[in-house]
């Protein structure tokens, strides 16, 4: 995995609350059989246009003025409903739930500074308005640190106070304590909604991401899964469902994942790089470029797409230049994301750029200094400059800091050959495998220390499995052939060498091939 992987966000309750209803106090006639079965957004249609006509005859009747606010906000037409709301405000300068309702408006239009002071304003006018203290509450979880949220836990417990049936605010409740990591008290409201609630879907997701707080990924799994059988549409557990996977490592399962909450959310630049980003990772490079430059389309100022497409265009060759641009934008959007920082290192390196890809990765180590590979790719770059001596410096700190560090210990195996001190290189090599027998690098290294040290043998050994690994090395594959012929194998070592031939040819058309 390429990416750090976000927190799981807090559990969020998109909708218009249904609080709001509570603040208007007209009276309300028994409802026809039309209205019964009409949707809401027809039944907002209806009270704006109801409010509409009122307000002819008397424009500044204040209580209109708020029932008009409440139909346009139901039907997203905050910026009319705020006109509103503030005229009504400046009728009625006592009004509590006037303001209450003026704050939601301003939060809706990003004015989050606004919104939090009109609902402080509605509470030193009634204390007891249910509404501004759910809203207040709200409104301080989503603003960030842990002095708001322990705040807004005190308003959403008044709330709850104020009107007990409202389950709306054990939800936001949940949310609060989740993020003060209190999760005896997060269970303990999730009880109450599963007693009152069974068959809302939103008590599984909470349920699935209780268990993702706990590191209990199956049970979270099996919550985020039972809760879409019951709403297929639940956006959020669809998202926390695929992060889970991607935390797991579970790249296929993470990209089907995501392909269901790109259907749903085709214009979110977040789901179409996390798309994008799984199916990277589960082999389907040409289907994670595409999805990677429609997360940039739809939003260019997203770093980690940037450096994700840097990195695809990277791993496929023959686009180092783009991969360069690519990265660079991240770095400009993001100069401390340490991801684009390195990998635009490591590309200006393949480029052959060995001076800017020094910069980047002594760049990447300030950000990180514990970064193993980070160390190992400058300490490569310090070496093809020639400059073994600092080189060795990087590796020998890299081991120093990781001793079980396999990029300390290839890079440190790597340079010992380049002194003739091969067997201190081959039992540096040894230990990189054993740290990570799956690395190609590793292997292949050790191939070719053995095969300084005239161990033609274990040499064929070790190329065997660094071209099981990367099939597609050439280089590999030549050392095999060159091990096996020094062993006598001449018929395995020309089929060796065949494919050094149909490898390499395959790149010169594929390279022919580009634009």
């Amino acid at each position: 995995m390429f990416f750090r992987i976000q927190i799981l966000g807090v559990f969020i309750i998109c909708a218009v609350p249904s609080v709001l209803a509570q603040t208007a106090n007209q009276q309300t006639k028994p409802r026809s059989h039309v209205e019964r079965f009409a949707t809401a957004e027809m039944r907002a249609e209806k009270a704006e246009a109801e409010t509409v006509a009122k307000l002819a005859v008397n424009p500044n009747d204040a209580e209109t003025l708020n029932a008009r606010a409440l139909a346009r906000m139901r039907l997203g037409k905050y910026a009319e409903a705020l006109e509103d709301l503030l005229r009504a405000v400046r009728l009625d300068a006592k009004s509590s739930e006037y303001q209450a309702n003026l704050g939601y408006a301003f939060w809706k239009l990003g004015k989050p500074e606004d919104a939090v002071k009109a609902e402080r304003a509605a509470l030193a006018l009634d204390e007891k308005n249910f509404t501004a203290h759910y809203q207040l509450g709200r409104f301080l979880l989503r603003l960030g640190d842990e002095k708001q949220a322990k705040e807004a836990l005190t308003h959403l417990k008044r709330a709850l106070e104020l009107d007990p049936r409202q389950y709306e605010v054990r939800f936001e409740l949940i949310a609060v304590y989740r993020s003060l990591n209190d999760l005896a008290n997060a269970a303990a409201q999730l009880e109450l909604l599963q007693d009152a609630r069974p068959a809302d879907a939103r008590v599984d997701y909470i349920r699935a991401l209780l268990a993702v707080d706990r590191n209990e990924t199956n049970a979270a799994i099996k919550n985020f899964e039972e809760a879409l059988r019951k709403d297929n549409n639940l956006l959020g557990a669809w998202q926390d469902l695929g992060l889970t996977y991607i935390k797991l490592k579970r790249w296929t399962e993470a990209a089907d994942t995501f392909a269901e909450l790109v259907k749903r959310q085709p214009e979110a630049a977040e789901v179409a790089y996390f798309y994008a980003l799984s199916l990277y990772n589960a082999g389907k490079s040409a289907e994670a470029e595409t999805q990677a430059r429609r997360a940039l389309r739809l939003n260019a100022g997203v770093e980690e797409a940037h450096t994700l497409l840097g990195i695809i265009l990277a791993s496929r060759g023959g686009a180092n230049a783009e991969a360069i641009e690519s990265l660079m934008q991240a770095v400009a959007l993001d100069p401390k994301s340490f991801d684009a920082v390195f990998y635009l290192g490591r590309v200006q390196y393949a480029a052959k750029e060995y001076a800017a890809s020094a910069k980047s990765l002594q760049t990447a180590i300030a950000l990180n200094p514990k970064n193993a590979e980070a160390r190992f790719f400058l300490g490569t770059i310090l070496e093809a400059n020639g400059d073994s001596a600092a080189a060795l410096k990087e590796y020998e700190e890299l081991v120093k800091l990781e001793p079980n560090s396999i990029f300390g210990q290839l890079g440190l195996g790597a340079l010992l050959v380049k002194q003739g001190k091969t067997a201190e290189a081959v039992a540096a090599l040894r230990q990189a495998t054993r740290l990570n027998p799956q690395n190609f690098e590793a292997h292949w290294a050790l191939g070719r220390a053995l095969m300084l040290s005239e161990k033609f043998a274990e040499a064929v050994e070790a190329l065997n499995k660094a071209v099981a690994l990367a099939p597609e090395r050439a280089e590999a594959h030549y050392q095999l052939g060159l091990a096996l012929r020094r062993l006598g194998k001449t018929a395995e070592a020309a089929r060796e060498f065949e494919t050094v031939n149909r490898l390499n040819k395959e790149f010169r058309t594929n390279a022919t091939d580009k634009p």
